[in-house]
């Protein structure tokens, strides 16, 4: 069983020089306290961020019931606004007057908090000791939860070693000492081991479900996307969306876009690994091709559907090994013809047509797919369906105010409007995270005001970018 050694921190170990900290595979932060953020969580946030170290979260409960929970659990997902976590975010159950609560409302506290965490994208887990879980909680807490449990020496003598007598015998974490002592952290800290490491397993899981077919149908779906009708915008919102930016560079309408339109098709599909990472400039994803050992140096081969095609303008001649100008995908070839779909092509998503060989070619990246049959995700028609007539604006349907939290049918709403938009969100019903994100992006791309909440304002603006758009869901636009 391989094993993850990581520390949990708050205010109490003061501010860490994160550049000085090893050893160490994660952090679970503590977020809120009693009173707001822990005073030194974004120190915290950013610090493991540059450093590398992959990040969870944590808020020790004061709650003695659920609805308490959930707003301790709420006051955690506002303050994250959508940051992504490695690892899970914990509900810390170990405050004595907890132990005077029934079972039934330990059951409550749990729930609640959980739900609002799921809802906005992140894992739960349940950090307490063996005792509290046999003790306190509903009977069948180990079979519906995760848990990272504590079980410490009390001797004076700990050091921070790791014992394993005390190992427990279940739960995907143990927390085996108080006394650590890690670089770059003048106090003592709590040290952790974890049995699974999240992130990798979510990642690898959802990597390996990306096919070809699930990239080329979304590239599908957006052709017709251009600069003349601002339809091609979303496209540089979702590139600019995705962080850390490459180089640290937002790209700007008025910029080329071939590469963020590729970029941006791997960042709908969370499969951005695929392509070695983000770019926006060729050149310099031809060099994360290479370290990522996708690229083909040779613009002679006969390419395959879902290829990276990149060419040099400047040379007609193969081989062609000049500096690299534009870039697209394979569609698919037939004999020695090659279709493509281009970003940035006569100012839209267009397909192009040439030959096997053509001496612009400058070479190809080949993603490891997928080999798997099943869709990674359901995927958009390949072909525009025709936008339906705008209904009277009196008659325009009046919509409930949606904000992180909100469920139902208008948030699948609002979900399918966006989605269709290209913002690359499932209609789920649960505003969390992703939705909430999209939101702020679409606002931010549409002049109103970025704070996340969808009411009358940001309501008409969905429904005249739907108007506008080419490729919708039949029928969506008759329910806004």
């Amino acid at each position: 069983m391989k094993e993850y050694y990581g520390i949990d921190v708050s205010s109490y170990n003061g501010k860490p020089d994160w550049s000085k900290v090893s050893g160490v595979d994660f952090a679970i932060l503590r977020v809120t306290e009693l009173y707001g953020i822990d005073k030194s969580f974004e120190h915290n946030y950013e610090g493991c961020r540059s450093a590398g170290i992959k990040i969870g979260g944590y808020r020790f409960s004061y709650a003695k019931t659920g609805k308490e929970s959930r707003i301790e659990a709420e006051d955690v997902v506002k303050v994250l606004n959508g940051r992504p976590l490695e690892f899970p975010i914990a509900l810390d159950l170990e405050w004595e007057e907890q132990q005077k609560l029934s079972r039934e409302t330990f059951s409550e506290i749990i729930e609640e908090f959980r739900k609002v965490i799921e809802a906005a994208g992140y894992r739960f887990l349940i950090y307490t000791t063996d005792h509290w879980v046999k003790t306190y909680f509903p009977t069948d807490a180990r079979e519906k939860y995760e848990f990272w449990l504590a079980s410490v020496p009390y001797e004076n003598k700990d050091n921070g070693t790791l014992q394993e007598r005390l190992r427990p015998s279940y739960g995907v974490g143990w927390q085996y000492s108080w006394k650590g002592k890690v670089s770059g952290i003048s106090t003592p800290v709590d040290m952790d081991v974890f049995y699974t490491d999240f992130s990798h397993d979510t990642e690898e899981d959802f990597k390996m479900a990306v096919t070809a077919k699930d990239v080329l149908d979304k590239a599908r779906s957006w052709i017709g996307k251009k600069e003349s009708d601002g339809s091609y915008k979303f496209i540089i919102d979702l590139y600019n969306s995705y962080k850390p930016l490459a180089r640290g560079y937002k790209v700007k309408y008025t910029d080329q876009w071939c590469d963020t339109f590729l970029s941006a098709l791997f960042i709908a599909l969370n499969a951005v690994d695929l392509i070695g990472g983000t770019e926006c400039g060729v050149e310099e994803h031809v060099k994360k091709f290479k370290d990522a050992g996708i690229w083909i140096e040779d613009g002679t081969i006969k390419p395959e559907p879902g290829d990276i095609i990149v060419f040099n303008w400047d040379d007609t001649t193969q081989p062609n090994d000049g500096y690299s100008d534009h870039i697209g995908i394979v569609e698919s070839v037939n004999g020695n013809k090659i279709t493509t779909i281009e970003g940035n092509y006569k100012d839209s998503v267009a397909r192009r047509t040439l030959y096997v060989g053509d001496g612009r070619i400058r070479g190809y990246a080949r993603p490891k797919y997928s080999t798997s049959s099943e869709p990674a995700k359901p995927v958009e028609p390949d072909k525009p369906t025709t936008v339906p007539e705008v209904p009277a604006a009196t008659n325009r349907k009046e919509h409930a105010m949606l904000q992180m939290g909100s469920t139902g049918d208008e948030v699948r709403l609002l979900q399918s409007t966006l989605d269709a938009l290209g913002y690359n969100l499932s209609a789920d019903g649960q505003f969390g995270s992703k939705t909430y994100n999209a939101v702020r992006t679409f606002q931010n791309a549409h002049g109103l005001s970025v704070d996340g909440i969808v009411g009358p304002k940001t309501w008409d603006s969905l429904r005249a970018a739907l108007t506008k758009q080419r490729s919708v869901i039949d029928g969506l636009l008759l329910k806004l």
